[in-house]
């Protein structure tokens, strides 16, 4: 049977649990893998976990539903491709179990349990998503911006001190939200430093799994104790011949955050791409080597980031939709595109949808300024139109990839472009959400520069900081990858 992507997921943070919940006992030598090749229905999964003496601890795995209808391939995702993900899972507890920084020491019962799962009274996104809705009305978008950009954790695992604690701490939380005329920073410090707070104290987990690459290894994200902080640097944008898309390159260093010195330089590299299906809307999705793989951003949420941090990109985008050639293009579509809904994709879907033909038609010799612009040189759309669902729908993509790309690499401060792309990446990786200048993406830079003997250059001139437009730090989680 094909196990999809769907199922890898599902399947992968569903195991964890079991396997948390097998060597916290300290049932390893009691676990047989083969002992799933007899797991059928939800009654043999419950005669086996209370064989083992976890039941308590996998309650909410138990009866997920999600896991209960994958149960018949549980035994080929863990033994296909030579017992990959059996040897993974057994990697990443390991490393979780010997982490010096994860307090497992406690007597009480631990309850292991993927998001999904978690109990409406004690879940941590409750008290998320009234706030993300407080930042709805702020920005004014349409919708709200993802959970996971909060809080990306795929398995939580939780005390009854945790549970006590989040049942009463959410629902005060929540009602004193609701009382909030507008939303507040300090609204989500709060909600962070109490998660925070319990996984110091060993009575709170929120675990991110990673793709298994080799031997498991353990990283705590959004640590506020931790004297590292990364930096991101715009490399360029390729906005080439033969795809729909164009891409900002960038790269990752790590920094320490008093001396300044670098301590992994380019960590990461990795591009922000534009999304080329056209149910997939215009969002941005993280691609990076070196690291987990990220997430993607909604328009509402990269546009409004890219012109409250710098829209000198934007106005280089406007000259070009300014010129005598491409009125009745203004007329049609970007009179009243201003504020921060400054791209044309969603007037370009329209038209589209009525007669792709004519969208193409009109629109092409806009997308060949766009690409001649960045590029000194003519589109040839011939490969892109071959791997589209339809020639028409390459111009569409490529037209929308062309604005951002302009936005972008036009920005005409080395330290702006810097900044901006960070901003882009902290949202994707659930680092941060906020856009301008922040005081300590400047005191960073600086710091770098004297570290290395350099002169602060015209670079620094001009730049102020603006840290109301920071809308939260996102929450800490372990990522095991």
């Amino acid at each position: 049977m094909a196990i999809g992507n769907k199922d890898v997921e599902v399947l992968s943070e569903a195991m964890f649990c079991y396997y948390f919940a097998i060597w916290k006992m300290g049932k390893q030598k009691n676990y047989n893998i083969d002992d799933w090749k007899t797991i059928i229905t939800a009654a043999d999964l419950s005669k086996w976990t209370n064989s083992l003496g976890i039941s308590s601890m996998v309650k909410q795995v138990n009866s997920d539903p999600a896991f209960i209808s994958r149960l018949s391939i549980v035994n080929e995702f863990l033994t296909r491709n030579k017992n990959k993900w059996a040897s993974a899972l057994e990697s990443q507890i390991t490393s979780f179990f010997s982490n010096s920084k994860i307090k497992l020491g406690g007597s009480g019962t631990y309850y292991v349990m993927r998001a999904d799962m978690i109990p409406k009274d004690y879940d941590p996104y409750r008290a998320y998503e009234e706030l993300s809705k407080k930042v709805k009305g702020k920005l004014g978008f349409k919708g709200t911006v993802d959970k996971d950009k909060w809080n990306p954790s795929d398995v939580w695992i939780f005390t009854d001190r945790s549970i006590n604690f989040l049942k009463k701490f959410i629902g005060l939380f929540n009602s004193q939200i609701l009382k909030e005329v507008e939303y507040s920073i300090k609204m989500m410090e709060k909600l962070n430093n109490r998660i925070f707070l319990l996984f110091k104290e060993g009575f709170l987990f929120p675990v991110s799994l990673k793709a298994p690459t080799g031997n498991a290894k353990v990283v705590f994200e959004n640590d506020k104790t931790s004297d590292l902080r990364k930096v991101v640097r715009y490399e360029k944008v390729e906005y080439d011949q033969n795809n729909q898309d164009a891409k900002i390159k960038f790269e990752v260093d790590e920094v320490d955050k008093q001396s300044g010195k670098i301590i992994k330089r380019a960590y990461i590299k990795g591009s922000i791409k534009t999304k080329t299906v056209l149910s997939g809307g215009a969002r941005l999705e993280i691609e990076a080597s070196g690291a987990a793989r990220y997430g993607s951003m909604g328009t509402e949420n990269y546009q409004w980031i890219i012109k409250e941090t710098d829209n000198t990109g934007i106005q280089s985008l406007n000259k070009i939709r300014n010129k005598t050639e491409f009125k009745d293009l203004k007329s049609k579509y970007w009179g009243n595109v201003s504020g921060k809904e400054w791209l044309g994709r969603e007037k370009y879907v329209k038209e589209f949808k009525k007669d792709s033909k004519q969208f193409k038609m009109e629109i092409e010799p806009y997308t060949q300024e766009l690409y001649r612009h960045i590029n000194s040189g003519p589109w040839d759309p011939k490969k892109a139109e071959m791997n589209a669902r339809s020639p028409e729908e390459a111009w569409l993509n490529k037209t929308h990839a062309g604005e951002v790309a302009v936005a972008m690499d036009d920005i005409t401060n080395k330290i702006m472009r810097d900044i901006t792309t960070e901003n882009l990446f902290n949202l994707a990786a659930s680092q941060s959400f906020g856009s301008g200048v922040s005081e300590s993406q400047i005191k960073t830079r600086i710091k770098m520069s004297e570290a290395i003997g350099k002169k602060l250059g015209e670079d620094f001139d001009g730049i102020s900081v603006n840290s109301a437009n920071k809308l939260w730090d996102s929450c800490f989680y372990v990522v095991i990858k």
